[in-house]
């Protein structure tokens, strides 16, 4: 089928412009939303690729610059339609962060910012502490995790933990205003994503005990069916606590102290103490304590095979929050433990260099980000910024050998692919942070324009965001609200060789190439669930691209 592939949202002015073509033909225009031909240039055949299966040509028209609504035409085939202009990622960024809102547990949504996405509260009761004979624990608060209603401790940290890293490294995101209530700070109120972030955050110092310990989760025994979150009045429990959980809220509260100590010092402190007492935990009970779920529950186990990485992550945390030494010596320590285990590993879950993987399974890059933020020299430090440089030549490597310019290989189309691009795009910013490059940038934007529609699936894979927009997340409410529209700005987990759950299946024995293998459907949880930490890493991206482009 002959297509003509855009980045359904649009292009900077400044930025490099494209389209994908599935066919052969020598030329290309791009005329404007009145019929008028503004640019008319030559199409280069790149070649079959194993990403996509298409034999594939590029129209690039980089040199436009003009803002206004276009289209691209070439051989008798148009492209939807796209904008220039410097703030045509505007309703992009606020729809990606509102999303956060949309998914808080319990009494935290109001009619006048939730509109007709309002639900009633949801999931009130105090949780069972499976396993024990204690009294039941107040753990509401916080943010749904996925398309289920469960609240996971490391995968919240993870999201939280992009989310502020982005406020670090890119403090334009601060000013980016969405719609939610506004929370008062020491001086005048928190910025709007610093009070979206403090929902989680107050959630998971309610998650920890007061040994310091982090229970790992707090879900229903199993997954709720398909109803409205207020209507799931299943009994709600919490999980073992697990070293993995301690480590990664020790160092998220860490790296929140750093940012919030600047707006509510209060509220920066309790962070800080919270974390050291999840540190002292640490060491206290060196050995790890992984997590499994009890025989017969089937909510998510986020499971991981060693803690090396977590602990890891929080010496560096706190290290440079805090310049104090010995969490250097920990850090330094640490990192020998986890080069040690991936040499060891058999099935990794990263395709990337340990020290660059950015996701809830993996977390040392989270650590080297706070190292990178240090600015000084020594050998952490500067191994740190190794790694990142090191995985962004790489990635941009990788996109050489495509004509999407995608830094993405055949294997990197697992479960929650989408992510996996993020992550990649989150190491070549902070790459670009520290030495600007044309090829990181080139690399960042063209992994933007894929997830914007510029694929062979000819979607966007962000919801209310681009003309064929994706419309059916596995994601419970938004299946049985009765309103036609998903909320805007949730990200797809997208295309997965795997093809896991059974609607996905029928796709098997067609010989697909990995990015076609995908369903626009609610039943695809392989393919199209949504989850928080799937959100937080375009949050970082489109923040870094922001910045980038301001700075040039």
């Amino acid at each position: 089928m002959k297509k003509v592939l855009i980045d359904q949202v649009g292009f900077l002015p400044e930025s490099a412009k494209k389209a994908v073509l599935t066919f052969e033909t020598p030329e290309f225009e791009v005329i404007s939303d009145q019929g008028e031909s503004v640019f008319k240039g030559d199409v280069t055949h790149f070649g079959k690729d194993e990403i996509s299966g298409e034999d594939t040509y590029v129209a690039d028209f980089s040199e436009l610059k003009e803002n206004g609504r276009y289209k691209v035409l070439a051989g008798g085939e148009e492209s939807l339609t796209f904008e220039i202009s410097d703030r045509v990622y505007d309703k992009l960024m606020k729809d990606i962060c509102k999303c956060f809102y949309f998914l808080r547990c319990g009494d935290a949504l109001d009619k006048e910012h939730a509109g007709k996405y309002y639900h009633k509260p949801c999931h009130m009761s105090k949780a069972t502490v499976y396993g024990e004979d204690v009294p039941p624990v107040d753990v509401t608060g916080g943010w749904h995790d996925a398309g289920d209603y469960g609240r996971y401790s490391t995968a919240g940290a993870v999201a939280v933990a992009h989310l502020l890293y982005g406020v670090r490294f890119f403090d334009n995101l601060l000013k980016v205003e969405f719609d939610i209530p506004k929370v008062k700070g020491d001086i005048g109120n928190l910025p709007d994503i610093l009070a979206e972030v403090k929902v989680e955050l107050d959630f998971l110092m309610k998650m920890q005990r007061e040994d310091g310990s982090v229970w790992h989760k707090v879900t229903t025994f199993n997954h709720a069916d398909f109803i409205m979150p207020e209507d799931d009045k299943n009994e709600l429990f919490l999980f073992a606590t697990s070293s993995i959980a301690t480590a990664d809220i020790a160092a998220v509260f860490a790296l929140a102290h750093t940012i919030y100590k600047d707006y509510d010092k209060a509220y920066a402190d309790k962070l800080m103490e919270k974390s050291l007492l999840a540190y002292k935990w640490l060491l206290d009970n060196p050995k790890e304590k992984l997590f499994f779920n009890p025989e017969g529950s089937n909510t998510g186990q986020y499971d991981e095979a060693e803690d090396g990485s977590n602990r890891f992550w929080a010496a560096c945390a706190l290290y440079e929050a805090t310049s104090d030494g010995k969490y250097y010596s920990d850090a330094l320590e640490l990192r020998n433990r986890v080069e040690e285990f991936d040499k060891k590993a058999e099935n990794k879950l990263y395709h990337c260099g340990v020290f660059s993987s950015l996701g809830w399974a993996e977390v040392a890059g989270l650590g080297c980000m706070s190292l990178i933020l240090k600015k000084e020299d020594n050998a952490l430090t500067m191994q740190a910024r190794k790694y990142f440089f090191d995985e962004a030549d790489r990635l941009c490597d990788v996109a050489s050998r495509n004509g999407f310019n995608l830094c993405m290989a055949k294997e990197d189309f697992i479960w929650g692919s989408n992510m996996e691009l993020l992550k990649y795009m989150m190491v070549l910013s902070v790459a670009n942070t520290m030495s600007f490059k044309q090829e990181y940038y080139n690399a960042i934007t063209s992994g933007l324009d894929y997830i914007l529609g510029c694929n062979s699936m000819d979607i966007s894979y962000v919801t209310g965001n681009g003309e064929k927009a994706f419309k059916n997340p596995h994601l419970r409410p938004t299946a049985v609200d009765d309103i036609e529209e998903p909320w805007p700005g949730l990200v797809s987990g997208g295309p997965n060789s795997g093809l896991h759950d059974e609607r996905a299946q029928s796709l098997r024995g067609q010989n697909l190439p990995p990015m076609k293998c995908y369903l626009d459907h609610v039943e695809c949880y392989s393919l199209n669930e949504i989850t928080i930490y799937w959100n937080s890493p375009l949050v970082f991206v489109m923040a870094g691209l922001l910045s980038t482009v301001n700075a040039r």
